[in-house]
């Protein structure tokens, strides 16, 4: 499964955008301000709607007035993902669709669909269809494949109308679209990196095999990748000494405690010392220790960010 599109329409800075053919490695560039922190965020609004609720992913975030673009022409968050996905043995565009608005003290979906062709032709078939808590499913989706075959609809009822359809049908495997977008949007990994959390703590020992959120636990997971997995890390030592500038020799070393230390040798100065890894969130190399971890390759989309840059990974 593949992202291949993404439109944003009234989401805080984002009045109208649109990304097409979104490579498997994707990184935006821009200055302070130019919109970079607001379309990693659309990706963590999803996962808060699906997670819980609309109404708590806005609040969150201050509220619906807070969200929406100033001055927007519509009253409600627009949201489009396509994607591409095996269903009955074909692989096929799905097109998913999010319309949010806001109703006197509480946030409804205004619309949700999720729509794909049925054949090689013709105009995609909406197999969920919701407004305002009420829609319908296809529940014999496997007959897709047979154009002439009739669809079987059936009539849903949400708990909450600021509640994803997804989020329920989601759960049901008969439901194959909206449970493998469910899916989708329940494992990316949205880590916001902060450079102050990533320092950590000069003391700290032992590792972690997952990269926290923050970023704080980096030296953690560098410590793993010394410990359990020595020929990646080599790799990422080696990137960092192309990379880093006038960096002539890195040599990682394990203290009696459980830290990891590097040894940073420039090349125009003596030996420097680095009890901690804060060094790598300072060269490009720091995203080796995502990339280049195996589990990673699994998940739907990983998103990185820090000042400056936006990486994306579907």
């Amino acid at each position: 499964m593949k992202l291949e599109t993404m439109a944003v329409k009234n989401f805080k800075t984002l009045c109208d955008i649109r990304l097409e053919n979104i490579p498997r490695f994707c990184v935006f560039i821009g200055a302070n301000g130019s919109g970079k922190t607001t379309l990693f965020d659309v990706f963590g609004f999803l996962k808060d709607c699906l997670t819980h609720n609309v109404s708590k992913a806005l609040q969150v975030r201050g509220g619906f007035k807070e969200v929406i673009s100033r001055n927007s022409q519509k009253d409600q968050i627009e949201i489009e993902l396509q994607f591409r996905l095996s269903i009955t043995g074909v692989e096929r565009l799905v097109t998913y669709q999010v319309h949010i608005g806001w109703y006197g003290p509480k946030a409804v979906i205004n619309r949700e669909v999720l729509r794909y062709k049925r054949g090689a032709s013709g105009s995609p078939y909406h197999f969920l269809d919701f407004a305002k808590g009420r829609g319908f499913a296809i529940t014999n989706e496997e007959d897709f494949k047979k154009t002439d075959e009739p669809l079987n609809r059936e009539e849903q009822v949400l708990d909450s109308s600021d509640t994803l359809a997804i989020k329920g049908l989601g759960q049901f495997h008969r439901f194959k679209a909206a449970s493998a977008l469910r899916q989708l949007v329940e494992n990316w990994y949205v880590s916001d990196f902060h450079i102050n959390s990533a320092r950590g703590s000069k003391d700290v020992s032992g590792y972690d095999e997952h990269l926290s959120v923050s970023g704080d636990n980096l030296q953690l997971v560098a410590n793993n990748f010394f410990q359990n997995h020595r020929k990646i890390f080599d790799g990422i030592i080696e990137q960092m000494k192309q990379r880093g500038p006038g960096i002539g020799d890195i040599q990682p070393e394990s203290t009696a405690d459980g830290r990891l230390l590097l040894k940073c040798i420039r090349l125009w100065c003596s030996l420097l010392l680095f009890n901690q890894l804060s060094f790598l969130m300072m060269c490009p190399a720091r995203y080796s220790f995502i990339s280049l971890r195996k589990e990673y390759y699994r998940l739907p989309i990983l998103c990185a960010r820090r000042a400056g840059f936006l990486s994306i990974l579907p």
